[in-house]
């Protein structure tokens, strides 16, 4: 048995660490998931002006800002009594900045964070199995994907085309942002009850031109088609059925013709969506298209028991339709995006936040037993001998806590946001996995959802600017913060990488007495719980071999490429997860003390 521990494993916000046992056969048979650092965020807020909120915990992240300050906002509009009477077009606005942030988070996961790893050296050796058009593959991926400073034997890569226009659309997002909400990150537009910019005619002109932008980028780069002529036979299917087999149609006709002139290039046809779904899966590349390789990323990232994972949303982007306001606890049901829990047998059921607990017997907190987030603190150990991420899944090892839905451990993201709306491709590729003896939920899949929800939010987005928001709306209700007297409330919303909950509570005086935010990294990169269940990505990992496809060319614990691509297709940022901690004292017993800040 072999300890393969990657340290830190996320390129962004990188404190995550992952311990994993691997045994001869290179396959995964334990792992420990630690966030490195505490989150000292719901601390800060006790004893402050509840206004404060939206402003203050929007700072646990610069990736996805603008979802806490929204669900910082419905916390405290539900708290103050008014969730009904926000204008619609304030609402509309939330719509629009957040779908913005959440395109801008999925493209910079798609393209700078995760599609890097498909030209890991390993694939080089991998592919060129496959002779000529192994060879020929592995250049168009190095063309495409290749990050920035990138050396392989010495020799350095120019980086990427994809990955460097990729850079550039993010600019171009944080700019469509800031348009609108002051700046970008840390927005300053979201406050309870409204927004505080107006948007001008001139500002939905400038936001559909850096519509038609995205959208060109989008389509000649990721999709390589028309994205109506994609999602018309895609999203809007007759089926899932039917959505898969176009997809399989269009692939197969760009596989015949490339095979015979040895060209998958832009020029060919082939989006970079395209080339993920040929090689990324051995059932629709190798088996179902006849290619000669690829990654095998449907054989990786799955769990094994059912009973013990879900899929949770909790739904996100207003129902503008219908006017002003909205139910905190029920808007879920007529959102865009959908809230549900749904088991690991994929059965669906009501969503009830108060069925989300947290524990930490295996976190670096004091507390015992499931909590509602009502109820949570967040009480670290302070004795830092206590603080050890060399201990084994017996022990304490993370600064993050365990949340739990009825008990479960849930995904969150992406992937559990398409089977709750049942979005026809994805859940259409899940029965085909499953009919064909895969896992229905696997990284492939993960990476595919992510794709298609960037280009359904991308379609979305231009009604709500060009149809929906309307410049000489209302935009906010005034506030009497008598109303916050010995009050509570919760706000549920979806950050980039999944369900994100803040729940408040106020005494007598106005002032905060409970904050508790339970984040989408928290859910994905949970640890063990007082049963011994690890978290979602502790059991993807469990049964996944440590090298490239399926350890087809052997074992090398150098280069755990499989612990990359399962963890990484999460899209981790544990910035949301664990925060700040001070060290600056020893407390005259030889004893070291942490000042919490």
């Amino acid at each position: 048995m072999t300890n393969v521990t990657i340290d830190p494993l996320t390129r962004i916000e990188g404190h995550f660490r992952l311990s994993t046992e691997v045994n001869e056969n290179g396959v995964i048979t334990d792992a420990q998931s630690s966030g490195m650092l505490f989150r000292g965020i719901e601390r800060i807020l006790v004893n402050r002006d509840p206004r404060d909120a939206a402003r203050i915990t929007q700072r646990v992240c610069g990736v996805c800002p603008t979802a806490h300050a929204i669900t910082s906002a419905n916390a405290l509009e539900d708290l103050f009594g008014i969730a009904d009477q926000v204008p619609k077009d304030a609402l509309v606005t939330r719509n629009i900045m957040q779908s913005l942030n959440m395109i801008d988070s999925h493209a910079t996961h798609t393209y700078a964070l995760w599609l890097p790893d498909l030209v890991n050296p390993a694939y080089r050796d991998v592919f060129a199995t496959a002779d000529n058009m192994g060879t020929m593959l592995w250049k168009e991926l190095l063309h495409r994907f290749a990050p920035l400073s990138y050396r392989i034997d010495g020799i350095s890569i120019p980086p990427g085309q994809t990955y460097v226009n990729a850079i550039k659309e993010k600019r171009r997002l944080h700019g469509s942002i800031a348009l609108i909400a002051g700046k970008m990150p840390h927005q300053m537009s979201t406050i309870f009850g409204g927004v505080t910019y107006k948007p001008t005619v001139a500002d939905i002109g400038k936001l559909s031109y850096y519509y038609y932008q995205l959208m060109d980028f989008f389509e000649r780069y990721t999709l390589g088609m028309d994205h109506t002529t994609w999602l018309d036979n895609t999203y809007r299917a007759s089926s899932p059925q039917r959505a898969v087999e176009f997809m399989i149609e269009h692939l197969q006709e760009l596989t015949e013709s490339s095979i015979s002139s040895n060209d998958f290039s832009y020029s060919a046809g082939w989006g970079d969506t395209d080339l993920l779904v040929v090689l990324g899966s051995e059932l629709i590349g190798e088996e179902i298209l006849g290619l000669p390789v690829s990654f095998k990323l449907d054989r990786t990232g799955t769990y094994s028991d059912p009973a013990n994972i879900g899929f949770l949303s909790y739904g996100a982007y207003y129902d503008v339709e219908n006017g002003d306001g909205y139910d905190p606890l029920e808007f879920g049901k007529s959102s865009f995006l959908k809230a549900a829990f749904i088991t690991g047998s994929l059965e669906r059921k009501t969503f009830d936040h108060m069925k989300v607990t947290e524990e930490v017997s295996h976190s670096f907190y004091t507390g015992e037993g499931d909590l509602h987030p009502f109820d949570g603190d967040t009480e670290p150990v302070r004795n830092a001998d206590e603080i050890d991420y060399h201990g084994d899944s017996q022990s304490k090892y993370t600064w993050m806590k365990a949340p739990r839905y009825d008990g479960v451990p849930c995904e969150v993201g992406p992937i559990a946001r398409m089977i709750a709306m049942q979005e026809p491709l994805t859940t259409g590729l899940m029965n085909t996995f499953s009919d064909n003896g895969y896992s229905t939920v696997n990284t492939y899949i993960r990476m595919v959802a992510r794709v298609q929800e960037m280009l359904i939010l991308l379609e979305r987005l231009i009604q709500w600017v060009t149809s929906d928001l309307d410049p000489s709306g209302r935009f906010s209700v005034p506030i009497d913060m008598s109303m916050a007297k010995d009050s509570q409330g919760v706000g549920l919303w979806e950050g980039a990488r999944g369900a994100l909950g803040h729940w408040i509570k106020t005494g007598s005086d106005s002032k905060v007495t409970k904050y508790q935010m339970v984040v989408p990294t928290t859910w994905n990169a949970s640890p063990r719980d007082s049963n011994g269940i690890p978290g979602p990505i502790e059991q993807a990992l469990i049964g996944t071999k440590v090298s490239a496809a399926e350890n087809m060319l052997g074992i090398d614990n150098s280069n755990p490429i499989g612990i990359l691509h399962t963890s990484r297709a999460y899209d981790p940022c544990i910035a949301c997860a664990v925060h700040t901690i001070d060290l600056r004292q020893k407390d005259g017993k030889g004893e070291r003390v942490f000042d919490i800040v």
